[in-house]
């Protein structure tokens, strides 16, 4: 049996989530939204598949895109934390540190954006979005290359993230027949994610965390 890449740092292997502090900058995907339904629905596909298992599948509440990284406790080593900042600062200084930060790069608004595929991974299962148009495209791009230099970090592939909604991470990666169900599914849920229409996601917010359960706009106890 082989754990997904996650646990270890986010999870432990019976699928319990683990102290995970960090920051971020975040849209929500609520019920108000199209692709907040649409992720339910690929939830409910997981369990119906006899998947469950394999899969740590996160609350619906918690269902977010990220627009930028941000600062996590657990990566403190080359191209993972600001230079500018001491190896050995507590989180507390590291939410100061990146809340200036991005308010300096300054937020967008909404933006529209539409599935485009999903993919299941030694990590996770996430639903890849694409934005609506070249204009989106440019905002959400440069919004991103604004607060990477205010942060005063590009971290490894900036330019070729790709934005997404994390559906579930991988506590055990499927093998054999498992492996065989998975890639059925997803390709059934690719069919579903095809005609979904394009939505607008959430107020973009600085957000704070402890783990992958749960997203604060307000600072946390550290």
């Amino acid at each position: 049996m082989t754990y997904g890449s996650c646990v270890g740092s986010k999870f432990y292997e019976d699928g319990r989530v683990r102290r995970f502090h960090g920051n971020t900058v975040v849209s929500d995907i609520t019920p108000a939204c199209s692709a907040y339904n649409a992720m339910c629905t690929l939830h409910k596909m997981v369990l119906e598949a006899g998947l469950d298992d394999y899969y740590i599948q996160l609350p619906a509440d918690s269902y977010h895109m990220t627009l930028i990284q941000g600062i996590n406790d657990e990566n403190r080593g080359p191209n993972r934390w600001p230079p500018a900042l001491p190896l050995d600062a507590t989180m507390k200084d590291a939410d100061d540190y990146f809340t200036a930060a991005i308010r300096r790069a300054v937020l967008p608004g909404k933006v529209r954006m539409k599935f485009h595929e999903v993919k299941a991974t030694k990590s996770c299962v996430m639903a890849y979005l694409v934005p609506a148009d070249e204009a989106e495209e440019k905002i959400l791009r440069d919004f991103r290359d604004r607060a990477a230099r205010e942060i005063g970090l590009f971290i490894p592939k900036h330019e070729s993230y790709r934005f997404h909604i994390s559906l579930a991470y991988t506590r055990v990666v499927p093998e054999g027949e498992a492996a065989e169900r998975v890639a059925a599914l997803v390709a059934k849920m690719n069919e579903y994610l095809a005609h979904q229409p394009e939505f607008f996601i959430g107020e973009p917010y600085i957000a704070y965390f402890r783990d992958m359960f749960a997203f604060s706009s307000q600072r946390i106890e550290r």
